[in-house]
């Protein structure tokens, strides 16, 4: 899966408040709780969007669709965390911005994984470029 775009969040694009519904939605009966509103959140400090190490990707591909990230999604990657095996990461392989999830060969080289089985693996890694970690995708359901 292949990034079209990174770049850092401007001041104009950050959200203000989100009501907040209380309890999750349900595919069934409605809940006697739903109508309990709880405190709106900022999205700006739930996914820290004004740190400087934050930064915003869209995505392009199916290559890590199990993983709820699909083609067009907007993915929040942190650069100040450090990278652990497992984590979703964006990496420059060839000078191209992948995400991928961090992963280790038996040998100890480092492999970069999709999580669709129909994309074989990146292996065999002395080192890797890593720009960030992914910590949250943002789909867009509406067309």
């Amino acid at each position: 899966m292949n990034l079209t775009s990174l770049r850092q969040i401007t001041e104009s694009e950050l959200p203000s408040l989100l009501n907040v519904l209380s309890g999750r939605a349900s595919g069934g009966f409605p809940s006697p709780a739903a109508d309990h509103y709880e405190p709106p959140i900022s999205l700006d400090e739930l996914v820290e969007l004004r740190a400087p190490h934050v930064w915003l990707g869209e995505t392009e591909g199916d290559s890590m669709s199990p993983a709820g990230i699909l083609n067009c999604t907007r993915l929040i990657i942190d650069r100040a965390r450090t990278p652990q095996v497992g984590n979703v990461i964006v990496a420059y392989i060839d000078n191209q911005p992948v995400v991928k999830r961090l992963d280790r060969q038996q040998d100890g080289r480092w492999m970069l994984s999709s999580d669709n089985p129909k994309y074989p693996p990146i292996q065999g890694l002395e080192e890797i470029e890593v720009f960030g970690v992914v910590t949250w995708s943002l789909t867009h359901h509406v067309p």
